[in-house]
């Protein structure tokens, strides 16, 4: 036990005598001798940044016995930080320390210090250094971290590398920091939308109800419960409008009848009145009779806009040369100046239809082309002439459509009634043309038909193929049975 303690106190001693004699015990003193280590250089800041102007420190030390002057140079590879800096040292062990601003590269580097004396100022003569090993240190390599936003934190450690926020805030602790996450709290609702209904964007509960602003139908008022009687997304808490008793139909002409009635949307008709039955009430159809004159050239001509017949003679006014005459044949010929009548001048002409000269309405046709089926193409023939007409269409499955050509697909078979409204410059209807067609379900073109007959066909030829096949093994077993 005593062998051991000797030993301890032994090794400490030596121990301590490494550590704490100064350099230079039991060693012989030089006259000059200024040093520098790599240990003794150092920044003033402990991460480096690149492009951050922070200062460069060196320590120099004077182990010789008298004092001296000389310079301490700073070098990043061969270039010359600064200028070289003046030290002047007492002997015995003291140091000096110097400095230059620095501004940290982008790659990485290392910092050489070199030290050169200067003449003694008493004797003029050189001071020769008595231990030029030590007279220059060289670090390591340093690399530098990046901060892109300048914000004084390095990219790898910043929440928001790319927008300035020293304060690093981040409300929500997602590591995204509130200058560049949409939602600060974490609620399901950005920023922005919280702003714009009145929502703390730094509170997740706004209301404190303990359900999140963004999942929470009254984030403003407290409503644990969250009823919502009409299931409009809006609790009843902040809800003034209860949805679950449906709203009347609307009604824009304001007659009592609603809109999805209404055979004049637009034009009070309470009574619905629709002389030609043509879905049109007479309020708002400008061919009351539909007799392919207008009411207003009715008015005018002196026939009657609520019969298509105005003289009773089986021919409608659009279409009678003398609406007001019952026998058409008695109609006065009116002399041309040429002493012939206007009928014989009319016929030299090769016409001879009187209706070509008052109307060419009539020459407006629909043709149809299927193209599978149950799918039309419906084309205008527009013969009339006329200026400035519009089409617009009926399809017969509560579907419409516009233009001088359409396409249309009908969902189910059966027999349509297509109608082409001809309308004026002014959206007057002039001219309805029907149409009938018939959709066939029973059409080798219907997939809905030919995929199982075609399913069932070659089952059939399976199962005969098969049966078949299963007769004629029966034959040859016999066969060879009777051999």
């Amino acid at each position: 036990m005593k062998n051991l303690f000797v030993k301890i106190v032994f090794f400490g001693t030596v121990i301590c005598a490494v550590i704490f004699l100064p350099q230079g015990v039991g060693a012989e003193i030089l006259n000059y001798d200024m040093g520098i280590s790599s240990s003794d250089i150092f920044f003033s800041e402990t991460t480096l940044i690149a492009g951050q102007k922070i200062t460069l420190y060196a320590v120099i030390n004077n182990y010789g016995k008298y004092d001296i002057p000389g310079y301490a140079s700073f070098y990043t590879g061969s270039q010359l930080i600064g200028s070289s800096q003046v030290v002047s040292i007492r002997a015995y062990g003291v140091s000096d320390e110097v400095f230059v601003n620095f501004v940290v590269p982008e790659g990485s580097f290392n910092i050489r210090v070199d030290i050169t004396r200067v003449n003694n100022t008493e004797d003029k003569q050189p001071i020769a250094d008595e231990n030029p090993a030590n007279n220059s240190a060289l670090t390591g390599m340093f690399y530098p971290e990046k901060d892109a936003d300048g914000d004084g934190v390095i990219d790898k450690n910043d929440n928001c590398p790319n927008m300035a926020n020293s304060d690093q805030t981040d409300t929500d602790g997602d590591k995204v920091g509130n200058v560049c996450d949409s939602d600060d709290d974490n609620d399901g609702l950005t920023d922005v939308k919280e702003q714009e209904i009145g929502t703390n964007p730094l509170d997740s509960d706004t209301d404190d109800d303990g359900i999140l602003d963004g999942q929470d139908n009254c984030p403003k008022i407290s409503n644990q419960n969250q009823a919502d009687k009409d299931k409009d997304g809006a609790g009843d808490a902040c809800d003034s409008v209860d949805n679950s008793v449906p709203p009347p139909p609307a009604d824009t002409d304001g007659d009592g009848v609603p809109n999805g009635r209404d055979n004049c949307k637009t034009v009070a008709n309470a009574s619905q009145a629709d002389n030609d039955k043509d879905g049109i009430g007479d309020a708002c159809d400008s061919d009351d009779d539909n007799d392919g004159v207008s009411d207003v050239d009715e008015g005018k001509n002196g026939t009657d806009p609520k019969n298509s017949d105005t003289d009773q003679d089986g021919t409608k006014d659009g279409d009678d040369a003398a609406p007001l005459n019952q026998d058409e044949g008695a109609a006065p010929a009116v002399a041309d100046g040429t002493g012939e009548s206007q009928d014989e001048v009319t016929n030299q002409s090769g016409s001879g239809d009187l209706l070509e000269q008052s109307t060419g309405l009539e020459n407006i046709f629909v043709d149809s082309t299927k193209i599978s089926w149950n799918t039309f193409v419906f084309k205008v023939r527009d013969n009339s002439g006329e200026q400035n007409l519009s089409y617009s269409w009926d399809l017969g499955d509560n579907e419409t459509a516009t233009g001088s050509e359409v396409q249309h697909s009908y969902g189910k078979s059966g027999t349509y009634l297509v109608i082409l409204n001809v309308n004026d410059g002014e959206n007057n209807i002039v001219k309805k043309v029907p149409t009938t067609i018939r959709v066939s379900f029973l059409s080798v073109q219907n997939p809905y038909l030919s995929f199982p007959i075609g399913i069932l066909f070659g089952l059939t030829i399976l199962f005969g193929t098969r049966r078949w096949l299963k007769k004629k093994n029966e034959i040859n077993e016999i066969d060879g049975e009777i051999k």
